[in-house]
């Protein structure tokens, strides 16, 4: 199973180099939440693999001081661990909103409680414009009804409030409010979702519909703008 969680989080100021650090150091940890495994070490990226390989950005979770001597954050920065596990930072050119994206591949065991926990710290610890977790390629093979939209996938999380009268196919709402955020958790479907799956596809459409007609699911460039 392929996972991927995409986050917008819209923060006070500008990615420093110590908080690049901290956040890099929780997305770790929720990659160890979901699989349930360590990784000895991360890498930032190179221009070959023998290359990235001498560039260790974290060591027992313990920040390098090659990852600490950064000067600066420029757009983008990228680790990976054992060849299936790759976490960005990516600034998307509008405001103070930066993407985190968690690639999580070939994983043996997914439980839906498990992600669900994990991406709570992100909901206490950030201003959240929208999460989006799929599997087994939803969005990058192109199944979700409209590709100008957010893809519904497994979960999508919206700054809305979204009752079950409105959204009675979605498996479940989770509310989420705190001095943070606003809005509403849906989850397509009460088993791991499986993008590839003609059902769970079938779902997750059927959601991405029902919340366009209701006029809730955004454009991707009115998250941008």
């Amino acid at each position: 199973m392929d996972l991927l969680i995409k986050l917008d989080i819209e923060l006070n100021e500008e990615i420093s180099t110590p908080s690049l650090i901290d956040i890099f150091s929780h997305m770790i940890l929720t990659c160890e939440s979901i699989t349930n495994e360590k990784e000895d070490s991360w890498y930032l990226t190179g221009d070959t693999l023998e290359d990235a390989l001498k560039k260790k950005a974290f060591n027992q979770n313990t920040p390098t001081n090659l990852l600490k001597d950064i000067p600066y954050f420029d757009c983008m920065e990228s680790i990976w661990a054992n060849e299936n596990k790759a976490l960005n930072i990516k600034y998307t050119s509008s405001g103070l909103i930066y993407n985190l994206e968690f690639t999580i591949d070939d994983i043996n065991y997914i439980k839906k409680n498990a992600v669900i926990e994990a991406i709570n710290y992100y909901f206490s610890a950030y201003k959240i414009v929208c999460m989006r977790i799929d599997t087994n390629g939803y969005r990058y093979n192109k199944n979700n009804v409209f590709p100008d939209r957010l893809p519904v996938g497994w979960m999508l999380y919206l700054n809305k409030k979204i009752t079950q009268q409105q959204l009675p196919m979605a498996a479940e709402l989770i509310d989420i409010e705190n001095e943070k955020n606003n809005g509403t958790l849906i989850i397509s479907t009460d088993h791991v979702f499986d993008g590839s799956d003609k059902n769970d596809i079938r779902k997750a459409n059927e959601i991405e519909i029902q919340l366009t007609a209701l006029g809730l699911l955004p454009l991707v460039k009115e998250i941008y703008s």
